[in-house]
């Protein structure tokens, strides 16, 4: 009788042992579970922006999609909890609050709001969930550097200095004189800021016309540009933002060069202004879109969206960016084992990685002083014949504007 009772007594406490460790395994203030890991993403998925950003949360989501679908990462399914900020920052912040205590998740990506980032800075570098791979980047939220913040998207200084210096160099400017058309906003501004220390370099002039993020109508900034008689322009904002303007522009016989940021470059955009007023625009980005290239990342990307019935959606610059974002938080996630909380994440980060995307960019180099992100840029435009994306040169011939 004593041998069998200590037998049980021995089987109990080895079962409250292993017990004990797969509870020490869960961490759920984290967003840790024996069976997934909770990520969570703020974006405009309803609101003005959502053109673009609902197509980032896709490709996050596809990528996490396509994660799962291989078994998960060291035992634990994705789950990825978005979050629409519909372009509102009172609503942004009642969402980071809602991952950060209510559904706690590990880290957060997109943050797509300029607004938000500037109200919610000194929050989330004083906070324990990082920021894995933000869809815009303030200086607010990414300066100085921080080890809870990694920039994701292309930067817009990076934008700026490439973009400014291609078309310096392609129309044999001197002093260039530009014109930035923006939405009124954080990012806007800051936007504009890059694009005239990049053109006052080069001894020209920059101006910054701004116009509503909603606006049905640009007729009065239209004409204030062709009164300005730029060289060239650039264009920051949402997709109507480059729409309005580059079909007025068109309407009045302006045949004007512009380049728009990353974030339009979409087919929808090209398509919605059609060939006259599509021929005079470009966009530049440190994103390669889908179909644009046969790299192993691209064919790897676009043979998986076609699979899941996107639509050609993997194009769109966008899905594009979310997918290796997604990438990016996969291969973090990784780095951790078997036992992932925040503060492990946090550390890990710090330390410095890089993400391979194959060729859907060129390699993106995180240090424990630069988390920049992307900075090596290229000019796309589109082709109506063929209905794809095609490339201005490749990667290395615009590292020069970036160094």
């Amino acid at each position: 009788m004593k041998l069998q009772l200590k037998t049980k007594v021995t089987l109990a406490v080895a079962s409250g042992l292993l017990a004990l460790g797969a509870i020490a395994q869960e961490t759920p203030a984290d967003g840790v579970y024996k069976d997934r890991i909770d990520w969570g993403l703020l974006m405009d998925m309803s609101g003005p922006t959502s053109a673009s950003q609902g197509i980032w949360v896709n490709g996050f989501q596809d990528y996490m999609r396509r994660v799962n679908e291989g078994g998960g990462i060291n035992g634990r399914k994705i789950n990825v909890l978005a979050e629409d900020n519909r372009f509102n920052a009172a609503t942004d912040k009642i969402a980071y609050e809602k991952l950060v205590g209510q559904t706690p998740v590990i880290a957060i990506s997109g943050m797509g709001t300029s607004a938000s980032q500037v109200a919610l800075a000194p929050t989330i570098k004083a906070g324990k969930v990082p920021i894995v791979g933000t869809y815009t980047a303030t200086k607010a939220l990414s300066e100085p550097v921080s080890p809870m913040v990694y920039n994701g998207f292309c930067g817009y200084k990076q934008m700026a200095q490439a973009g400014v210096g291609y078309y310096a160099d392609a129309l044999k400017l001197r002093a260039p004189k530009v014109v930035t058309v923006a939405i009124e906003s954080a990012g806007g501004k800051e936007y504009h800021d890059y694009i005239a220390e990049a053109v006052g370099k080069l001894g020209g002039t920059a101006h910054h016309v701004t116009l509503k993020v909603t606006a049905v109508d640009v007729t009065p900034q239209v004409l204030e540009i062709m009164n300005l008689k730029p060289d060239f322009i650039t264009i920051y904002g949402v997709s109507n933002t480059a729409i309005l303007t580059m079909k007025a522009l068109a309407q009045y016989g302006m045949k004007t060069p512009a380049f728009g940021i990353t974030y339009l470059g979409a087919p929808a955009i090209f398509q919605a202004m059609g060939p006259q007023a599509g021929a005079n625009y470009n966009f530049i980005s440190c994103f390669t879109p889908g179909g644009a290239d046969q790299s192993a990342g691209n064919r790897d990307m676009s043979a998986y969206a076609d699979k899941i019935g996107r639509n050609g959606m993997q194009a769109d610059i966008n899905y594009v960016s979310g997918w290796i974002t997604g990438q990016m938080a996969a291969e973090a996630i990784a780095r951790l084992g078997a036992n992932p909380t925040r503060a492990r994440l946090v550390d890990s980060l710090s330390k410095g990685f890089t993400v391979d995307s194959k060729g859907l960019a060129a390699p993106i180099v995180y240090t424990p002083t630069n988390t920049t992100g992307p900075v090596v840029f290229k000019l796309f435009g589109y082709d109506y014949g063929t209905n794809k994306f095609k490339a201005f040169g490749d990667y290395a011939d615009y590292a020069k504007y970036t160094r």
